[in-house]
């Protein structure tokens, strides 16, 4: 990796837990210790923000240069492969590190605080394409052997190895374009099958949806995509998720290079966009968090939406007994 990109990163709060992979804690994580809010995934999924680790293991890559991405691109090969084990451990490690000074805070919430050094739910996405990442299947199983949940995160551009791999607890397939030419504007591939590669891990979301929990997360781009109800209405219904998110675009890190506020939709324009879309789809809202501008839209709501964290195969940490020490 390019030192001085990594320096860069280092520079804005990500802990490196491997040549290519890096942790950085969700100001989510931060406010749920405070008792301040949690992020829209506690609210739709039941995804504690305290016990929730934010992770990336391909921070070097993505085969997109979206113009409203908030990450500075700086794409560069694998080189040592770093190992699922480790990753796990390592993340671990560093969500207690990056965490320890709320501690000391009068403020923090001590109880989440002790629970916060035992993440449930490991977040892949944060940086780059995931799924470049030669033994993606092999972390998600690691994951699984601790006792925890994970949710993927892919711009859809390897509907080769969605269809090969192990399976997380929470799929997701961003979407910020109703068309090819929109898609090439807004998303700027660098693969000429772009468009063809993400339709193609679309229409695999439906035959999944037996084997995980499948999301289309939409984000919605003032002045740029927001139009084509229809359209999108038309790849969803083909995906059928489980889950479609509607979340509006957040300017922030290098989207300010490309867009004002005047893109940021409102939580309103969001919230009547995902339903004018609904139309052409058949789902409906379910949920919403207007501080996120996000809404949550499904066919029907269902039980087993809101996660039971008993029902997870958790393995016990004790002093005495304890995997991954402090």
């Amino acid at each position: 990796m390019n030192p001085a990109y990594k320096t860069l990163l280092k520079k804005q709060g990500y802990e490196f837990i491997g040549e290519h992979s890096a942790s950085k804690i969700c100001m989510w994580t931060k406010a749920s210790l405070k008792d301040k809010n949690v992020c829209y995934k506690q609210k739709f999924y039941g995804i504690q923000s305290h016990r929730c680790a934010q992770i990336s293991v391909a921070i070097n890559f993505c085969q997109l240069d979206c113009s409203f991405c908030w990450r500075e691109r700086n794409n560069s090969e694998f080189g040592k492969i770093d190992d699922p084990a480790e990753i796990v451990q390592n993340s671990i490690k560093a969500q207690r590190k990056l965490l320890s000074g709320f501690g000391g805070l009068e403020i923090t919430n001590k109880k989440k605080f002790e629970e916060s050094k035992e993440p449930l739910h490991f977040a892949i996405s944060l940086n780059g394409e995931n799924l470049t990442y030669p033994r993606i299947g092999d972390l998600i199983k690691e994951i699984k052997k601790y006792g925890g949940s994970s949710f993927v995160v892919t711009n859809g551009q390897l509907p080769e190895v969605i269809e090969k791999m192990e399976m997380p607890t929470q799929l997701y397939v961003s979407l910020s374009a109703p068309n090819e030419i929109l898609f090439k504007k807004i998303d700027r591939p660098l693969l000429m099958d772009g468009w063809q590669r993400l339709m193609k891990s679309m229409s695999l979301l439906k035959m999944l949806k037996h084997k995980t929990r499948t999301v289309i997360r939409l984000t919605l781009i003032k002045n740029e995509n927001m139009t084509l109800h229809e359209k999108y209405g038309e790849i969803i219904r083909m995906a059928n998720p489980t889950y479609l998110e509607v979340k509006a675009f957040a300017l922030m890190g290098a989207s300010k290079q490309r867009y004002t506020k005047e893109n940021t939709p409102t939580h309103e324009e969001t919230k009547r966009f995902a339903i004018e879309v609904g139309k052409y789809c058949g789902y409906k809202l379910i949920d919403e968090q207007p501080v996120s501008r996000v809404v949550l839209m499904m066919e029907e709501d269902r039980k087993d939406r809101i996660m039971n964290h008993e029902l997870l195969p958790r393995f016990k940490m004790t002093s005495s007994h304890n995997r991954f020490p402090a």
